[in-house]
């Protein structure tokens, strides 16, 4: 039998750098994050997986309701059999993100919490998260799997998700983004603030963003 020792090399060297796993990281951001959430917060990811048994735990804690999206009917299957009834309290959408996230969006004003862990392209992320971005108000956190900082060197993935999105963070001066590059498969969180100080010069620089919020606030007046 041949090796595959890139692949040797690639598993071998995500077991010794990862430092949190996806769902080490969910708990986490969410005992960091929750006292910002509302008083029932709402809890929403595209991917179910083993995340979704942390998010559930967090989701409790925060009196608060997960949703979870994912396509795959039969892998969820698995996956409430497996886990039991830790994921009694999870609703469930199966479909594609996008329509599911819509649906959410629909019936809530504020989603406190978001991971972003679906399907492996850019474009895509960047659509579900344009779908739930008017829900994520002062204190809201997202956290997105394969995806890094640009400067970013050791990585554990392609990171193919976030590399659209990414750069809109933190070029909006209202995100707070942090790179987790030893977590999960290598993973970028942000934060929603009221107060727009966040944008990064390399992307966007304060007086740009001025000029571009009072020429939108006049167009729509």
């Amino acid at each position: 039998m041949k090796l595959n020792f890139t692949r040797l090399a690639k598993n071998l060297f995500s077991r010794v750098y990862r430092r949190h796993t996806h769902a080490e990281m969910v708990r986490i951001l969410v005992a960091k994050q929750m006292r910002d959430f509302a008083s029932e917060s709402i809890f929403v990811e595209t991917g179910s997986g083993i995340s979704t048994v942390a998010l559930t735990e967090m989701a409790k804690k925060c009196n608060g309701r997960l949703y979870s999206c994912d396509i795959n009917d039969e892998m969820l299957g698995e996956l409430k059999k497996r886990a039991g009834d830790q994921l009694t309290d999870v609703t469930f959408l199966i479909g594609d993100s996008i329509a599911s996230l819509r649906e959410i969006a629909g019936k809530h004003d504020r989603i406190d919490f978001v991971f972003l862990d679906s399907a492996a392209s850019a474009m895509h992320t960047f659509r579900e998260f344009q779908v739930i971005e008017p829900c994520l108000k002062a204190g809201s956190c997202l956290l997105i799997d394969n995806a890094a900082l640009p400067q970013a060197k050791l990585l554990l993935s392609p990171c193919r998700k976030g590399k659209i999105l990414v750069p809109y963070l933190l070029a909006s001066p209202n995100w707070q983004v942090r790179g987790h590059p030893d977590a999960g498969d290598s993973m970028v969180s942000a934060v929603y603030s009221d107060k727009p100080n966040f944008a990064d010069e390399r992307y966007e620089r304060s007086r740009n963003i001025k000029y571009w919020q009072a020429s939108f606030q006049k167009h729509l007046s």
